[in-house]
């Protein structure tokens, strides 16, 4: 076995045996199974597309920055780079460790299915127009959505560690964590367009802006016209194009030869002309009547 991934296999025990994550995992198990007790079918169909990682997705994120900073924070930089593997191989491991995350999102992805059970079609739309619109059971490619979405961040994390080697990292993090949880997922607060796609949770819910809402108004409800069960294939390829990507430009902190740049030529193309597929064929929203 390679020192890559020998260290990798050393960073994933490291990453799985943190008490967070098991705090996060529980916290998860509890909004799993208050959604079952509750038939809420909205949020059934966001727990199944990788919604459910998200709190144990940040802590792995977390531990992904401060293992990729501990021999920086440790202060033993320099008796690292006496070892036959350099940084680069290092940073790579640090990447490949992020492997243990998608296998943990992917078990946590089938144990919220098994849980929930979810039908052809889960429900009705909560508050939504029309009220009657059904909510298909996710498909295979939103399924792996959520693990394959870990892969990719954590490959990320650790390529801007690398860059900005500082814990403060986390705080635009964090911020882009809410973007994603609640300005576009639980609350669908910004309509669906076509960027959506280039964050690593696509909903599918193709929605306009809520309507009413104010305090005098009579409604509350959020104008639905149909559920995108196309894009999120080339959205996979996507994110493992980011990933990809983040690793190689990761390994640019150190090494910087022609093998390294051409794989960061060919990746980066791949993201934007994957970027730009999601474009062209992600449904767009078909405005829909107002209720009265």
């Amino acid at each position: 076995m390679s020192a890559e991934y020998e260290l990798a296999r050393v960073e994933s025990v490291r990453l799985l045996r943190d008490p967070a994550l098991s705090v996060a995992l529980a916290a998860t198990a509890w909004w799993v199974m208050a959604t079952h007790r509750s038939s809420a079918h909205q949020t059934t169909y966001l727990l199944l597309i990788g919604y459910s990682l998200m709190l144990p997705g940040f802590v792995m994120v977390v531990h992904t920055i401060l293992s990729t900073l501990r021999s920086r924070i440790e202060h033993t930089d320099e008796l690292m780079n006496v070892l036959p593997v350099g940084r680069d191989r290092r940073t790579v491991s640090h990447a490949l460790s992020a492997a243990a995350g998608v296998m943990l999102g992917a078990a946590t992805i089938l144990a919220t299915y098994v849980i929930l059970r979810p039908a052809a079609s889960i429900g009705s739309g909560d508050n939504s127009i029309p009220p009657t619109i059904d909510i298909p059971r996710p498909n295979l490619a939103q399924l792996l959505q959520g693990p394959i979405a870990i892969l990719a961040v954590l490959a990320f994390v650790v390529a801007l560690t690398r860059w900005v080697p500082t814990w403060l990292v986390i705080l635009p993090l964090a911020v882009l964590l809410l973007v994603q949880g609640v300005f576009l997922g639980l609350w669908f607060a910004v309509p669906s367009g076509n960027a959506t796609w280039w964050f690593p949770l696509g909903t599918g819910v193709v929605h306009g802006e809520w309507i009413g809402c104010g305090e005098t108004d009579r409604v509350c409800d959020l104008p639905v016209s149909g559920f995108d069960q196309t894009t999120p294939w080339w959205h996979l390829a996507y994110l493992i194009s980011v990933a990809v990507t983040s690793v190689v430009i990761a390994v640019l902190r150190h090494r910087r030869d022609r093998s390294t740049w051409f794989w960061f030529v060919v990746s980066l193309a791949s993201v934007v002309t994957l970027a730009i597929v999601q474009l062209a064929v992600s449904v767009e929203y078909a405005p829909v009547s107002a209720l009265p």
